[in-house]
């Protein structure tokens, strides 16, 4: 009766492979993205002035991606 053999071993993971986003900066960038909406969209419907509106939003995303990661 022949011995049980064990699995080949896994090959080693590709060093060239990029990381994966992890979970802490996909919440700091999905937050980052919807201040900047809100405040975007807010800004808008206040002057009607988009201009305006796209500049409120970058700040307001910047602000976050600046703002967030001591936090979370």
């Amino acid at each position: 009766m022949p011995e049980p053999t064990s699995p080949p071993p896994l090959p080693p993971p590709d060093p060239a492979a990029p990381e994966r986003l992890s979970l802490r900066w996909a919440l700091i960038l999905l937050a980052a993205i919807v201040a900047g909406l809100v405040t975007g969209l807010l800004t808008f419907a206040r002057t009607h002035n988009w201009p305006a509106a796209v500049m409120a939003a970058l700040a307001a995303s910047g602000a976050a991606l600046v703002s967030l990661p001591p936090l979370v």
